[in-house]
């Protein structure tokens, strides 16, 4: 039993680290005392035929692995051939059923825990015996597709099987279920209807109608948009406005489109906005501010991005961000996202607040990157002050509170000229001295404020000598 045991942990640790499909949004999550897994995909159908597809138990062997026969008993019917007949069986919460792995293996018993129609189905299975496992189902209809979430969770002892399972066959079950959902056919009338219809006017002002009817009615509502990129900007602003708890203006014509929008009716007339260039961004500008989103608490926006392998370059980089507590750092002249470019006041952007100590001038910029110039933090040359700047702005925001900033400062041309001829030395053995200098002063804000962790390390490396030495 431990040979099996070590070698199926050896299959699924191999099976899981290979054949990576980018395709499919999964999850595996290994714990001793229960696994859970998960996938999801989008199925352009109606919710009406995905449920259809999932309550047929006759076509489970179709698209759902280590499923050979089902078996049910029908207690409640006359005839004898109806005995074990599907087309009699009442599928309700608590009807017990079984199946045959593969052909030659005992039945095991299965029953269904949760039944709401087009929306979750929750089934219990014995895949295996002596082993139990959750199996979820759930639909998120939206305009033209279906969001299928495939879910598995096992707390039984030998929960390691469900884990091995997925990453052998179990991803692909919504990719069986969608091979074997029947073709549509689209209505050519409505399709010609649709065609012909004007289009929307997507431009920030829209945008603040839908939040504002969200914020009114409920997020339902944004569910039915069929625009990945529509929904997530109508999503992040939602929560920008819960979060202040105003919702933003809208015109009453505005109103009036978003209503029709919503309804599938025909758009009124409206001028057409001017076109936005399009800007050239590089990839890792674009990936960093996707990260600056999420790091604010803004993952709609990183969820509505139609690319799944820069979705999943975005998502891998915010979990480096949030695992370092590190921001990234964007060029001052990059557009926003969808936005136009802006140009930048190369006065307002790099000249530093000027105080006559460096306490006021630490509070100066700390003040300023409360009230959202943090541009300015990441323009100061030298890296101590920098360090020590954006210490004391970690400790502001965990107060909550902005430093007091004297109304008049006196300018000290002086110190700013002396900074400007002479910049500090930048080599890691000064940072490192410094560093050190001010700890043993019992101001360990230099050493926590170093970017590199290489460099950090060894601070606090030659800290720990210093104060041996001294002992």
């Amino acid at each position: 039993m431990s040979v099996a045991l070590l070698l199926l942990i050896f299959y699924f640790v191999k099976r899981t680290g290979a054949d990576q499909n980018l395709d499919l949004d999964y999850s595996v999550e290994f714990h001793p005392k229960r696994t859970t897994v998960s996938t999801t995909m989008d199925i352009e159908a109606p919710p009406r035929v995905v449920w259809n597809m999932l309550t047929d138990m006759s076509n489970y062997k179709l698209w759902l692995p280590w499923i050979h026969r089902i078996h049910v008993n029908n207690n409640d019917v006359d005839r004898w051939v109806h005995k074990h007949s599907l087309l009699k069986y009442n599928m309700e919460v608590g009807s017990r059923f079984q199946i045959q792995p593969f052909f030659g293996a005992p039945y095991n018993g299965c029953r269904f825990i949760s039944i709401d129609p087009e929306k979750v189905l929750m089934i219990e299975m014995c895949f295996f015996p002596l082993n139990r496992e959750v199996v979820t189902f759930t639909l998120t209809p939206y305009k033209n597709c279906v969001e299928v979430t495939y879910t598995s969770t096992n707390s039984s002892l030998l929960n390691f099987i469900t884990a091995s399972m997925f990453a052998w066959q179990g991803k692909d079950v919504l990719k069986n279920l969608r091979e074997a959902l029947p073709e549509i056919e689209l209505d050519e009338e409505v399709s010609e209807a649709v065609a012909a219809a004007p289009q929307f006017v997507i431009d920030d002002n829209f945008i603040n109608a839908l939040v504002a009817k969200a914020y009114a009615e409920g997020p339902d509502i944004l569910n039915g948009i069929s625009d990945k990129v529509v929904r997530g900007k109508a999503k992040s602003g939602l929560v920008k406005a819960k979060r202040s708890g105003t919702p933003p203006e809208a015109t009453p014509e505005t109103q009036a489109a978003v209503n029709q929008f919503l309804s599938g009716g025909i758009a009124p007339s409206a001028v057409s906005a001017p076109a936005v260039p399009a800007v050239d961004v590089p990839e890792n500008v674009l990936i960093n501010q996707y990260v600056l989103k999420g790091l604010d608490g803004d993952m709609d926006i990183i969820n509505a991005i139609d690319d799944r392998v820069f979705r999943s370059k975005v998502k891998s980089s915010l979990t480096k961000a949030k695992r370092t507590g590190e921001r990234p750092e964007i060029p001052p002249d990059t557009p926003p996202l969808g936005g136009e470019s802006v140009p930048v006041e190369p006065a307002a952007a790099t000249t530093p607040p000027q105080a006559t100590d460096e306490d006021t001038l630490i509070n100066t910029y700390v003040a300023n990157a409360m009230k959202g110039d943090e541009e300015a933090i990441a323009a100061i040359e030298d890296r101590i002050l920098r360090a020590k700047v954006k210490s004391m702005l970690f400790k502001a925001k965990k107060r909550g509170g902005v430093p007091k900033v004297p109304d008049s400062t006196p300018q000290a041309e002086a110190s700013v000229a002396k900074s400007a001829e002479a910049p500090a030395d930048d080599s890691p053995d000064a940072i490192i001295d410094q560093s050190v200098q001010a700890a043993l002063n019992g101001n360990m804000d230099l050493i926590n404020g170093i970017n590199d962790r290489v460099l950090r390390s060894k601070a606090k490396s030659a800290l720990v000598k210093a104060k041996r030495s001294q002992n």
